[in-house]
């Protein structure tokens, strides 16, 4: 197998404190020829430009643009990359030191590359997030319903290139889940690793996916006016899956609001959850304080 080359294309708009550190975990993968590009998107905290250009050297180049929003930054990076592969690694997030190596090994294991757009993997979540998302298997269905995993994958830049990249209209969100339906319309799938090779740093109340959950339904709206061809043709399976998603979940049960009934006892149950947790907690800081005694 060859050594993949590959560039990490690192968007930043006043996120200057953390991306020393998101290209410092770029430039140490494990078997892979790697070039980072820096897309200063504009920020306006004063600091992020000179943290930006911190960061530039042998092999890290730093482009400075006047605010475009993050999927013309990601595109203005990939435009300048002459790689096999590219990344999209958000500049408060890093990687572990095989992402590219391990994703690119797993798509040369795959018997059928000429359907293959991009390799993904599992996402560990810090600080204010907790846990690791173990996303599933590529299924071109459930894609449609919704987005399967995080835009931080390894994607072959000729597919990228053929589709045209991120649609730069989309600046609020969702424009990692149109990419994936353009490669969805071309009959091309991505290849899942089930390991943590990125870590998702939530750092703040107020975040993107914040407001993209908030905005759901006109951003869903978006993503099936733009395929509505892809949406037209597989509308009885979206019915079907959509349904059995439902009831495999126990979720078919609406009240007037039009909310599970189960889920609604869940979020009722959770305060209850959580003041439990804050009262064990204090009992176990004010063990530790007398033993420090």
């Amino acid at each position: 197998m060859s050594v993949p080359s590959v560039t990490i294309v690192i968007p930043c708009f006043n996120h200057g404190r953390f991306v020393r550190q998101a290209v410092d975990s770029a430039l140490a993968q494990r078997g892979a020829e790697v070039s980072v590009v820096v897309v200063q998107d504009g920020s306006t905290d004063g600091e992020t430009p000179a943290a930006c250009d911190a960061c530039s050297g042998e092999r890290v180049l730093v482009i400075h643009q006047e605010n475009r929003g993050l999927p013309a930054a990601r595109n203005r990076g990939a435009l300048v990359a002459d790689s096999e592969y590219l990344v999209f690694l958000d500049a408060d997030d890093w990687l572990e030191p095989e992402f590219v190596s391990k994703l690119a090994a797993a798509m040369d294991r795959d018997p059928d590359q000429e359907t293959i757009s991009h390799a993904y993997c599992q996402e560990r979540l810090v600080e204010r997030g907790t846990g690791i998302w173990k996303v599933p298997d590529w299924d071109p269905v459930l894609m449609m319903i919704t987005n399967l995993h995080p835009v931080t994958t390894l994607v072959r830049r000729d597919r990228f290139q053929a589709v045209g990249g991120f649609d730069e209209s989309m600046r609020f969100g969702y424009e990692d889940w149109d990419l994936w339906l353009k490669f969805v319309e071309r009959g091309w799938r991505g290849v899942r690793v089930a390991e943590p090779l990125f870590t998702w740093r939530r750092h703040s109340q107020t975040t993107m996916i914040m407001n993209v959950i908030k905005d759901h339904e006109a951003l869903y709206a978006g993503i099936r006016a733009r395929h509505a061809e892809l949406y037209s043709r597989h509308a009885e399976d979206l019915i079907v899956r959509s349904n059995t998603l439902m009831s495999r979940c126990e979720m078919n049960w609406l009240d007037e609001a039009g909310e599970p009934i189960n889920l609604r006892a869940m979020k009722q149950q959770r305060p209850m959850y959580e003041s439990i947790l804050a009262v064990r907690v204090q009992r176990k800081i004010q063990k530790l304080l007398k033993r420090g005694k």
